[in-house]
């Protein structure tokens, strides 16, 4: 996949970013994203949910299992660059309905940390 982090959105608390392709940079460590945490991955029509997993290395068995059984994805956050990355699964692209290329918002919920939501831009 081809793209990076374009430009903050206009919004209070850089709440939402819009994005290409690819999840990195520091602003993922400055809402708790950091190399190494396991996020769980969800996917409905037009959206793509990472919530983080704490303790999530030490328990990669039941979180692994929990993932199956409800058809979920587990990844890790790697390090690219200067700071973290996140994969995008090109999977989850498909299930969502979402092309590579496309632009997304990623939403942070101030009442819902270590959630990050994917989901299709909506100009109107």
């Amino acid at each position: 996949m081809k793209g990076t982090v374009r430009k903050d959105a206009k919004v209070p608390a850089n709440t939402v970013r819009i994005i290409t392709g690819r999840l990195g940079g520091q602003w993922l460590k400055k809402l708790g994203f950091t190399p190494g945490d396991v996020l769980m991955v969800d996917t409905s029509p037009g959206v793509i949910t990472y919530r983080l997993q704490e303790n999530g290395v030490a328990r990669t068995l039941e979180l692994v299992k929990f993932a199956r059984a409800h058809k979920l994805r587990l990844i890790q956050v790697l390090t690219r660059g200067h700071g973290p990355f996140i994969e995008i699964p090109r999977s989850c692209l498909k299930r969502a309905g979402l092309m590579p290329d496309e632009t997304l918002y990623a939403i942070c919920e101030p009442d819902k940390p270590g959630t990050l939501k994917l989901q299709r831009s909506d100009l109107s």
